[in-house]
């Protein structure tokens, strides 16, 4: 706990004009939904339509048709998710090259999920009793973490130049697609040969609908984490602002503070000690940080403490500073373990009991 928080700006949200624009969770699970259930749709009828070609002859011919009819499928499935998420992004990342964008998607997720049903149409639909439901959902799972981490990492490098962590989509893509592929595959199992191609059709929709709500939930939670706060710190952020805060309440608290120049509203959680005076907080490696350099004088702030926003005042003490042996001796005391303590600034806050100013 104390390496993790004691960087306390790591953890940090910055609330900036950019991120006000972050597609909502609604709009982006909108539109991969719609997206998913477009390609799936699609890639259902090419899949339906090469086990028939493949089928009925055993040939060169036969089996590059229902191959290129997979390929097709699984082009569309890319296309369509590509083109919906760079109209999501276009907003809040005015000058992000979305047709880019679209050709790195065609080329993981279209090109990789054809390569995943390709020994599928190839056989025609004929290779026998299916292995388990959950081995057949594991391996499925398993492919969606690998084929996300490739199409997160491929849309990553269109990412860099536009928001501060991009490296932070592989992760993102890779939890979001571990359970769509599985609700795909299980889409994509259910069918027999005997069904008809509206019904198909229809089962490929659903499917589609359902695996593109679960990877626009999913990725779309992390969207905002490209811009600022870690995935980590939101839930961190999350529970000391949830009724389950008492969790924490003993280490960790959350400042909310406003920038002396930009105006722009910051959130963090950071380890804390009390004495008479009020709270201590330590700045983790705070010549590479700036949050606490907004308190070079005193200034007004917020700090969420067991559950409830309280107004408070906030100024750091340098070294040789009055108050600023007391404050280390504090904090030393509630963590003897942390290093570094007495050589960099603390930051004193006094914490009032009339409500928030921030609202």
């Amino acid at each position: 706990m104390s390496n993790l928080c004691r960087s306390s700006e790591v953890l940090g949200v910055e609330r900036t004009a950019a991120a006000t624009t972050v597609p909502s969770a609604a709009r982006w699970t909108a539109l991969c939904a719609g997206a998913e259930a477009v390609g799936m749709t699609a890639a259902a009828l090419a899949a339906k339509t090469s086990q028939v070609v493949a089928g009925e002859r055993s040939s060169v011919f036969a089996a590059f048709a229902a191959l290129s009819l997979v390929v097709a499928g699984g082009l569309v499935e890319g296309i369509a998710l590509g083109t919906a998420q760079a109209a999501g992004l276009r907003r809040w990342l005015p000058r992000l090259d979305r047709r880019r964008w679209v050709l790195v998607t065609v080329a993981v997720a279209g090109i990789g999920w054809a390569a995943a049903s390709a020994p599928a149409a190839l056989s025609g639909g004929q290779e026998g009793a299916p292995p388990p439901w959950p081995l057949l959902l594991a391996g499925a799972a398993v492919l969606g973490a690998l084929m996300g981490a490739a199409l997160g990492a491929a849309q990553a490098l269109v990412l860099r130049g536009h928001v501060a962590h991009p490296w932070r989509w592989v992760g993102a893509n890779a939890v979001a697609w571990a359970p769509a592929m599985a609700v795909i595959f299980l889409g994509a199992s259910t069918p027999g040969a005997d069904w008809p191609v509206a019904a198909v059709a229809g089962l490929g929709a659903v499917t589609g609908l359902a695996a593109g709500t679960v990877l626009g939930l999913a990725s779309g939670w992390f969207l905002p984490s490209l811009a600022g706060s870690s995935p980590h710190s939101r839930v961190v952020l999350a529970v000391l602002g949830s009724p389950t805060h008492r969790l924490l309440d003993r280490s960790l608290v959350t400042l909310r503070l406003r920038g002396a120049v930009s105006g722009r509203v910051f959130e963090l959680p950071a380890m804390y000690a009390t004495d008479r005076a009020g709270m201590v907080i330590l700045p983790g490696r705070p010549d590479t940080k700036r949050w606490w350099r907004n308190l070079r004088r005193p200034a007004a702030m917020e700090v969420l403490l067991r559950g409830s926003w309280r107004p408070a005042v906030g100024v750091v003490l340098q070294p040789g500073a009055a108050g600023y042996d007391d404050a280390v001796a504090t904090y030393s005391r509630r963590w003897p373990r942390v290093r570094a303590v007495g050589t960099g600034p603390v930051v004193r806050i006094g914490v009032q009991e009339t409500p928030a100013f921030l609202g």
